[in-house]
């Protein structure tokens, strides 16, 4: 079956119906002419004809099913009745062949009914959404104080300095100042409310730091997941991380994976400095959103 919704779905995409199993349809599709109104007088809705969803072709049916969310496809309408159940896993295993066209990483989506739709657009969408994560452009899109940016520099490492093989820039911190920090919101890079609410798809934190020990008293990290209204609902910190094995040079990779998190996460605050030291770098900082991958 030849899937269409290539774009990822927004929120107002996708309509949740209250009563899948009854629908009004419009005169068109009930023999009535378009502009006229013969078969009830206006205002008088007890006569206005109602079928059954049952009773829809079954491609028409399929297009109500394309626009219905996956994971309501089959956490509910699987469940109604065979036929249906047969429709919902058509449609889902036609986004797996999608899935394994683009060469997404399949061994990474467990469960009973594997959620092939979301798994491909979520993949799909996956990028760092810290922008400007290694200095390239200066301090640009970073929140420094503003008697603190003086503090605060850009260098590009040589391979030899860097824990990448062809070098990068970095964030020089000097004097321990305050940290610099970042607002993402979600919906500007297409993660819409309720695939948020309801998906609750992994969002992996992720920084390179040249001060970072197993005691990581010299770096500074917080990251919170915020509410449409700036509530806390969920948050880490430096210590929470876990840490990269030390490798020929002094940076060390930290990460944290926030899991089943509330629902009404709209923003994620990402802040991280150095403090304590004469001096410490930072690079390559990186916030996803999406399955993990291996």
């Amino acid at each position: 079956m030849q899937i269409s919704q290539d774009s990822p779905p927004r929120g107002g995409d996708w309509v949740v119906l209250s009563d899948i199993r009854a629908v009004s349809l419009p005169p068109c599709l009930l023999g009535t002419e378009p502009g006229r109104d013969d078969s009830f007088p206006p205002g008088d809705i007890s006569r206005k004809k109602m079928v059954n969803i049952e009773d829809l072709p079954k491609e028409m049916l399929l297009e109500v099913f394309l626009r219905l969310p996956s994971w309501f496809l089959l956490r509910s309408c699987r469940l109604v009745c065979s036929g249906w159940r047969d429709m919902v896993d058509t449609l889902n295993m036609g986004w797996k062949e999608k899935c394994e066209q683009a060469g997404y990483p399949l061994g990474v989506l467990t469960g009973a009914l594997p959620d092939w739709k979301t798994f491909y657009f979520l993949c799909r969408m996956k990028k760092n959404l810290i922008r400007n994560p290694c200095g390239e452009e200066g301090l640009n899109s970073w929140q420094i104080g503003p008697d603190q940016e003086e503090a605060w520099d850009v260098a590009k490492l040589s391979r030899d300095d860097s824990p990448f093989e062809d070098g990068t820039w970095c964030f020089g911190a000097f004097s321990g100042p305050s940290p610099k920090s970042q607002v993402i919101v979600l919906k500007d890079h297409g993660y819409w409310d309720e695939l948020m609410d309801e998906v609750k798809p992994d969002i992996v934190v992720k920084d390179w730091c040249d001060v970072l020990d197993e005691d990581p008293y010299n770096y500074t990290l917080h990251v919170k997941l915020l509410s449409a209204d700036s509530e806390v609902l969920c948050e880490c910190r430096a210590e929470e991380l876990v840490l990269s094995e030390p490798g020929e040079t002094e940076w060390r990779e930290g990460s944290y994976t926030f899991h089943n998190y509330p629902a009404g996460v709209r923003y994620i605050y990402f802040e991280h400095g150095v403090t304590g030291v004469d001096c410490g770098g930072l690079t390559n900082s990186s916030i996803t959103v999406g399955p993990r991958f291996p």
